[in-house]
């Protein structure tokens, strides 16, 4: 249960970071419909979160709590959400730079 709660969180993160920028710009028109890059940061995002989620997640002692009590629960969701989100936010940052720069792949 407590592996479910993080990954729900980290995967959660990871969805929000691509679908939130991705239905801003369909609405602003400037872009037509769904281009893979989203999902290849998606899925480069999600693997950087799981690792960063299963190795510092029990460094800060959430660990030590039972899932099944609410306040943990929520603070390892929310823990999880926020490196989901934070990778997302990180891989999309470095293509961007990567872009801008000329760096080749």
């Amino acid at each position: 249960m407590d592996m479910a709660v993080k990954l729900a969180g980290l995967f959660l993160g990871v969805l929000l970071r691509t679908w939130l920028p991705f239905k801003r710009k369909m609405k602003q028109g400037k872009i037509n419909g769904f281009d893979r890059k989203y999902l290849k940061q998606a899925l480069s995002a999600s693997g950087v979160a799981v690792i960063a989620t299963l190795l510092l997640i029990p460094q800060y002692g959430f660990d030590s709590y039972s899932v099944s009590d609410l306040r943990s629960g929520i603070t390892v969701f929310s823990a999880a959400f926020a490196f989901g989100f934070g990778a997302n936010t990180l891989i999309n940052e470095l293509l961007k730079w990567q872009e801008k720069n000329n760096v080749p792949a």
